[in-house]
C-alpha cells in the first residue's frame, strides 16, 4: 500500500491534487491558504480526480460512479427523437462542448432538428467523465 497525500475543494469533495512524496507542514499550511482541504490514504491506485473524490465526511475516497447511457439511436433522421435512458437525475448535457442544461428526470429526450455530426457529452459531480458519444441526423432517406 502506498500513502497518498490529497488535496481537495472540501465543498464539492473533488481532489485538486495528490502525491505519494514528502509533504511538510508548510506546504499543508500554502494550501488551506489556497483554500484547500488535506487528507491522507492507504491504497495502491493514484487517486486522480477523474476517478476518486472524497466522500462526505472528509475521512477516505470513494470511486467515481460510471455513466451508463443507452440511446433508442445513434443515426435518426430529421425530426427523429433520441431518448437516452440511464442517465441520473443532475446530469448536465453539453452538445457540441456547449452545456444543453441539467437534467431534472432520468431520461433524456432530443429531436433532431438539423442534419450533421454531434457530440454529446455528460458531467455530474461523483462520476467520471463521459467519452463522447456521436450522432448522425441523416436527411430523410440519406
Amino acid at each position: 500500500m502506498t500513502t497518498w497525500h490529497i488535496f481537495y475543494n472540501n465543498s464539492t469533495k473533488l481532489i485538486a491534487w495528490s502525491t505519494s512524496g514528502l509533504i511538510t507542514d508548510d506546504i499543508k499550511t500554502e494550501q488551506a491558504n489556497a483554500g484547500l482541504s488535506y487528507l491522507s490514504v492507504e491504497q495502491e491506485n493514484v487517486p486522480t480526480d477523474n476517478e476518486y473524490w472524497v466522500n462526505s465526511s472528509g475521512n477516505g475516497i470513494i470511486e467515481k460512479s460510471v455513466f451508463n447511457p443507452t440511446y433508442s439511436t445513434t443515426t435518426p433522421e430529421l425530426d427523429q427523437v433520441i431518448n437516452v435512458t440511464g442517465l441520473p437525475a443532475g446530469t448536465e448535457v453539453f452538445i457540441d462542448k456547449t452545456s444543453a442544461g441539467t437534467m431534472s428526470d432520468t431520461t433524456l429526450t432530443l429531436t433532431a432538428n438539423e442534419p450533421g455530426k454531434y457530440e454529446i457529452n455528460y458531467s455530474k459531480v461523483g462520476y467520471k467523465n463521459f467519452t463522447k458519444q456521436n450522432i448522425v441526423v441523416k436527411r430523410q432517406g440519406e
